[in-house]
């Protein structure tokens, strides 16, 4: 089944399980937009692995039996499913793209990427700390972590005094004519209420003498709501969400969660990162704290991406796991394979440190307070091709869950380290308007 051409899947068999993504475009259809993300080229031929991500000599990684079934599975389910895409599909496998200035580089090209994307970094930590209290100094400082992944840091301590630096403007975008509404106080948690797309300038209330001030513009999707701060400090959201709720009269359960947790891996070691800050222990316990349960409607759907580390299978799912926690059965996995634009993986399927895939693990929460949730023996698994985008985009996948809530129409949902705002959604992050700002997006005049 070939969809319609304004659709982000690109291809969709017959029973749901093979799908086709155009990362760009879902997440475009996801924020209600017509113009166009900004994306860089697709990949036309597979990469070949770099020495460095090899083992060394003498080193062993801890693969056990178990890991090496599902891998034997997921690639049997891949191969069968890149071959009934290539069947159907005979032309390029992502929608034409436009790109961006200067595409993301990585090691020593890094420091020529837009100077304007490390101020936008810069702003979110400062904006973040508005409406943060103060940590227990034992505790994890997820804002530390991000600050030596390259990310500036911001210190609490400046909280009262960047609270009252910004100010806010919103104004509908459809009605070209109308007026910003009055400039009000800066605040990390917001709602548009409306049923269309609005306009949310952020600009400094003090700029300097003689300087024009910065104004950062952000397109906020229609009924979506998003709260921008540390993940780590679950105290500061479950404060400003029952604000938010109580104002505007918002649901305080979902029908929907998703978590793409920052797992640690090769490259943030190589960077003196996680493990460094205290790697999957702290990310687990932060996890933890930050009550997930409490939020999840009877029979909630609830989903968590893991990459091929081997542990982290056993973190999700495993006993004492963040399911078992949360009281969520697994009944779905869902597979992401990264290809080529003609449809070959990203990277070779058998390499031993790189997978070209990453797994969505779908579970259900309990229907009620008494009932232990067990996960399905043979989980059913589908597979999401796509060409990579951005680094770290994953393709929007609203369209394709939606079919699980009660009413596709009319439910709640909430994304966690969420990177950008959907259209009737709640988001929760330190970088939720990244990909709502302007700078990441073309007119379509500009295509």
């Amino acid at each position: 089944m070939v969809p319609d051409q304004n659709s982000a899947i690109l291809y969709q068999s017959a029973d749901g399980e093979i799908n086709l993504v155009d990362i760009p475009t879902s997440i475009a259809r996801a924020q209600a937009r017509a113009d166009t993300l900004l994306s860089t080229s697709p990949l036309e031929e597979p990469i070949q692995t770099k020495d460095e991500y090899q083992p060394k000599a003498g080193k062993t990684t801890r693969i056990t039996s178990a890991d090496i079934v599902h891998h034997e599975t997921y690639k049997r389910l891949i191969e069968q499913a890149l071959l009934d895409i290539k069947a159907h599909v005979l032309g390029s496998w992502c929608a034409p793209r436009q790109i961006l200035p200067q595409p993301h580089r990585t090691g020593r090209d890094a420091a020529a990427s837009s100077d304007i994307e490390k101020e936008l970094e810069h702003r979110f930590r400062e904006w973040a700390v508005a409406e943060e209290g103060k940590v227990d100094e034992t505790s994890f400082d997820f804002n530390s972590m991000m600050a030596s992944l390259g990310a500036p840091e911001v210190q609490p301590a400046t909280t009262t005094s960047q609270a009252s630096k910004w100010m806010m403007s919103t104004s509908t975008r459809e009605d070209a004519d109308s007026q910003s509404n009055p400039l009000t106080t800066w605040s990390p948690a917001f709602y548009n209420a409306s049923p269309q797309s609005m306009d949310l300038i952020i600009t400094q209330a003090t700029p300097e003498p003689d300087q024009e001030p910065p104004a950062y513009h952000f397109m906020i999707p229609p009924r979506s709501s998003f709260f921008l701060g540390d993940c780590d400090h679950p105290d500061s959201f479950r404060s400003s969400f029952r604000s938010l709720t109580d104002a505007h009269n918002l649901p305080r359960h979902f029908d929907l969660v998703l978590l793409d947790p920052p797992w640690p891996n090769r490259s943030a070691k190589r960077k003196g990162a996680y493990e460094q800050i205290g790697g999957m222990p702290y990310l687990k316990k932060m996890l933890l704290k930050m009550d997930l349960d409490n939020y999840l409607e009877h029979n909630a759907l609830v989903g968590i991406w893991i990459t091929n580390k081997p542990a982290l299978r056993e973190h999700v799912l495993g006993p004492g796991g963040l399911f078992e926690t949360w009281n969520v059965g697994l009944v779905e996995e869902w597979v992401w394979i990264k290809t080529t634009m003609k449809g070959e993986p990203m990277f070779n399927i058998d390499d031993a440190m790189r997978k070209p895939y990453e797994v969505l693990l779908l579970g259900h929460a309990a229907p009620n307070s008494w009932t232990r949730m067990t996960h399905v023996e043979k989980p059913r698994r589908r597979v999401v091709a796509a060409v990579p985008d951005v680094h770290s985009r994953k393709p929007c996948l609203k369209d394709l869950l939606e079919p699980y809530m009660p009413d596709p129409r009319d439910y709640s949902a909430l994304e966690v380290f969420a990177r950008y705002c959907v259209a009737g959604w709640t988001v929760w992050g330190n970088e939720v308007l990244k990909y709502n700002s302007d700078i990441y997006w073309a007119k379509n005049d500009e295509v």
